[in-house]
């Protein structure tokens, strides 16, 4: 048939043997008890989500190495490893409970569940972002608290502001690091500035206080 056709295009080898022959089938069902106890183990006690769990634990399978041949399925087919979505929107690299000397079925069962990408899991990692950015903002401020900032300005201080995109440049040292001067116009709630033209055009952007310089006029009475 058409199946036969196909392992001779392959060059796959077709060997048959006796039915209900366990000996002979050992080599083929060690594979297929491993997936089934991952299955097993993914359904978390309902075993009527199985058919929900078989593509990933099929495809986790292929994208795990190989104790035989050292290389994943995956790798052997295509020359190159799978590049999974582990970056912070899929947080699959946040799913827990991966350890040295676990066994096949229970590192196939974590990898079914970072393909799942639970809504626990991201929930989790946006709680896990949210609380190291905020960490992070506070030991920021706190190391550069005395370079931060030269006010709070009041209205009508003279002002410059920091060119950020330019100080991030590789020639910036040929380019102006700062702009203006500008003339503040208030400082909004969330603690940022408003600034204005020496003339009087209010500016629709708003600039963090990080950003704003004095602006010290060598002629103090310019002020």
């Amino acid at each position: 048939g058409a199946f036969k056709l196909l392992l001779e295009r392959m060059g796959i080898p077709q060997i048959t043997i006796s039915p209900y022959n366990s000996k002979a089938n050992g080599v083929v069902e060690r594979g297929h008890f491993i997936i089934r106890e991952s299955i097993v183990k993914a359904c978390e006690g309902n075993i009527a989500k199985w058919p929900e769990k078989v593509q990933e634990a099929f495809f986790a399978d292929k994208i795990t190495i190989s104790k035989v041949t050292g290389f994943s399925p995956y790798y052997l087919l295509h020359g190159v490893h799978p590049v999974l979505p582990f970056d912070l929107t899929e947080s699959t690299f946040l799913v827990k409970g991966f350890k040295s000397g676990m066994s096949r079925a229970d590192l196939l069962t974590l990898r079914m569940r970072q393909i799942q990408k639970r809504q626990t899991d991201l929930d989790r990692a946006a709680a896990q972002l949210t609380k190291f950015r905020i960490r992070s903002k506070e030991k920021f401020e706190k190391k550069f608290q005395k370079r931060m900032q030269f006010g709070p300005f009041d209205p009508g201080d003279l002002v410059l502001v920091r060119h950020t995109e330019i100080e991030k440049s590789l020639d910036r040292k040929a380019k102006p690091r700062y702009r203006g001067p500008y003339q503040i116009v208030r400082r909004n709630q969330g603690g940022a500035y408003i600034l204005s033209e020496l003339s009087g055009e209010i500016m629709r952007e708003k600039y963090a206080a990080f950003r704003i310089l004095p602006y010290i006029a060598r002629d103090r009475k310019a002020q």
